[in-house]
């Protein structure tokens, strides 16, 4: 099925207030990926009553994504998303030249934390794709350290400004750093380092450059002797000097992004495979001097517990879930199937 996306109108949800002031996240400051680059990254809309909501995920098998809980928990209801009302788009960085299908289970980790934002991965089980060079692929997990300063590349084909009125037509991406435990921790006091369930970018260490709303669940990667792997998923941000506003790539923004390696248990667990099914064979990094994360062109262990729904059933997980997607209103655009 071939998706068009015609928008008139946008509308941008707000955020729920959270400790952090979570935002959902959004490319500010990218480059067009060029095409047939990164073809893992897949668009996903979710059908919440009378609205659709961005998000981006990642194909780990020809038959699973994973991306962000908060993504398929409904924030108004405490459920998670039905399958029929989640489509997976995949096939070309080009939102008008890619296929869509409908997910055949959605599987949210148990642990997940509405409130914090915390743990929040989720998987989405599909029909098998026909893998594709330069089309359709999957990503490996990076299973290596990641450190302060190391740049990674995070993507999607959210808003492009915080004054956005349309969305892109095409994937963007730009470049990130990690920032220091120091600064992350004034916004996450239990973060500890980028290897354990989150990993932390400062503004500060690349200015003007972010994502943000309509990127969450979206890859995060890193480049390691000429092999792209899945670092991370887009989740959440914050500006400690600002906490009340909701712009990103503010000078003092921090944002958070799940990461996936530590989830592996969850992800096998739930895929009936082993790790080294999502990992492959890699040499352990501990440094920059291997990694290699091109700019944009032209501009530990997590639980294996789980929430899961299927066509047959919904789940409820628990607490309100406090999230901002990028809610397009239904009358402001077509899906053309």
């Amino acid at each position: 099925m071939k998706a068009l996306l015609s928008l008139a109108a946008l509308l941008a949800a707000t955020t729920n207030a959270v400790p952090m002031e979570h935002l959902d996240k959004r490319i500010i400051s990218g480059g067009v990926v060029p095409a047939g680059t990164y073809p893992f990254a897949v668009r996903l809309n979710i059908q919440r009553g009378e609205d659709d909501f961005l998000c981006g995920g990642s194909l780990i098998l020809n038959n699973y994504v994973v991306t962000a809980a908060h993504c398929m928990v409904d924030s108004d209801t405490n459920s998670i998303a039905q399958p029929q009302t989640v489509s997976v788009c995949y096939g070309s960085n080009q939102v008008a030249e890619q296929t869509c299908v409908v997910a055949q289970d959605v599987i949210v980790n148990k642990n997940y934390n509405p409130e914090t934002i915390s743990n929040d991965i989720a998987l989405i089980r599909i029909n098998p794709l026909t893998l594709k060079s330069g089309s359709v692929a999957t990503v490996p997990v990076y299973t290596g350290q990641l450190s302060e300063n190391m740049t990674l590349t995070t993507m999607g084909w959210g808003k492009t400004s915080n004054n956005s009125t349309v969305l892109p037509a095409s994937l963007m991406s730009v470049n990130i750093e990690i920032g220091s435990a120091k600064d992350c921790k004034i916004a996450n006091p239990s973060y500890a380092s980028a290897n354990g369930p989150e990993v932390c970018s400062a503004n500060a260490l690349t200015p003007g450059k972010d994502s943000c709303q309509g990127d969450s669940g979206s890859p995060t990667i890193v480049t390691s002797n000429g092999v792209v792997y899945l670092a991370a998923l887009t989740s959440s941000g914050t500006d400690p000097s600002n906490p009340g506003s909701a712009d990103c790539a503010t000078s003092d923004g921090l944002a958070f992004y799940t990461h996936v390696n530590y989830f592996m248990s969850f992800i096998t667990a739930n895929t009936n495979q082993t790790t080294s099914t999502f990992t492959g064979s890699q040499t352990t990094q501990t440094s920059n001097s291997s990694l290699t994360n091109p700019s944009p062109t032209s501009l530990s262990s997590g639980d294996d517990s789980t929430t899961k729904t299927s066509s047959a059933q919904a789940s409820v997980v628990m607490c309100h879930a406090n999230t901002l997607m990028l809610s397009l209103l239904a009358t402001a655009f077509a899906i053309l199937l």
